[in-house]
């Protein structure tokens, strides 16, 4: 054919009905076309090529061998436009994909070792890369597709990013098991006395940020504990709050109290995982505070590709396992 910009490629699909049926008649009716609407399109392709193509016999339409040149390409060029255009498939068992992910430390290290349990099962050669999102643009990558999912706790999202909420987080209260203030129960009196270690989710933000703020449209905690609201409750009681250490990582927090008088709220799976290993004390909290809502954010375009579906479902169905 003469070239790719030049040539109809129904032509291409009349040609190979011409191949598989011999007859003008019955490649009409495979592909949906009247036999006139056949045999113009075969005027056009002996045009294109120079060549007969089909010389009628008494038994139907034999291809020249210009034409038997050509039948294997053509039809093996149809199936790879029509495998492309046709819906995306996701084969969890044979496929080798890379997902990103980005969340906190926390969940890499409490959520993701369940998840990896459950991939390693389903689909052995699936790999994920996980990534700290803490000074991550998630709108800039969530857009570009260069992030499949974001775990964490948001407020308001751009309309194009999807929300699907995991299992709450509950908040604890730590300090070290022989802290002064270990042997009473916890109030508000404790927390404004004794200094605080605070998690900041971020390097762009400041120790003073508000607990949520907006990035590009999405609100993101930067914070984890919320301070602000805390703060507020210390102000009506007479009291301040004091900050000891701010530490990007929560999973940096056990040590840190256990080896000073700081006092943190932490996830209860940390503080329970390290109560003995650090010696930690753990505390309800002495003020109203619901569990942390927290969830998975995907694009409405990327994340309903069927791979990305997959894996959307295993980290819901094993966050509230």
């Amino acid at each position: 054919m003469n070239g790719i910009h030049t040539t109809d490629l129904n032509l291409i699909r009349v040609f190979d009905a011409l191949m598989e049926e011999r007859s003008v008649t019955r490649a009409g009716e495979r592909l949906g076309l009247s036999q006139s609407a056949v045999s113009h399109a075969l005027a056009k392709l002996r045009l294109l090529l120079s060549d007969e193509l089909f010389v009628r016999g008494p038994d139907g339409m034999h291809p020249t061998p210009r034409a038997m040149e050509l039948a294997d390409p053509l039809r093996s060029a149809l199936a790879q436009i029509s495998t492309a255009l046709s819906a995306p498939r996701f084969d969890p068992a044979t496929s080798d994909m890379t997902f990103v992910v980005a969340t906190s430390d926390y969940y890499i290290g409490a959520l993701f070792p369940k998840v990896m349990a459950r991939i390693r099962r389903e689909a052995p050669r699936i790999r994920l890369w996980l990534r700290m999102f803490n000074d991550i643009n998630l709108v800039e990558e969530l857009d570009r597709g260069t992030l499949h999912l974001v775990v964490g706790a948001f407020g308001r999202i751009p309309g194009r990013f999807r929300r699907e909420t995991l299992a709450p987080v509950e908040m604890v209260w730590i300090m070290r098991r022989d802290h002064p203030a270990a042997g009473s129960p916890l109030t508000l009196e404790t927390l404004g006395h004794w200094p605080h270690v605070d998690i900041l989710l971020s390097g762009r933000a400041t120790p003073e940020a508000p607990g949520m703020q907006d990035q590009e449209g999405l609100e993101r905690s930067f914070v984890t504990s919320n301070p602000t609201h805390l703060e507020a409750l210390l102000r009506e009681a007479g009291l301040t709050r004091q900050v000891g250490a701010t530490v990007p990582l929560i999973l940096a927090v056990p040590p840190l109290v256990a080896a000073s008088d700081m006092v943190a709220m932490v996830p209860r799976e940390v503080a329970e995982t390290h109560r003995d290993s650090y010696g930690l004390a753990i505390f309800d909290s002495p003020y109203a505070r619901p569990p942390t809502q927290i969830d998975m954010l995907s694009h409405n375009s990327h994340g309903a590709h069927p791979a990305v579906l997959w894996l959307r479902r295993i980290l819901d169905e094993v966050g509230r396992a």
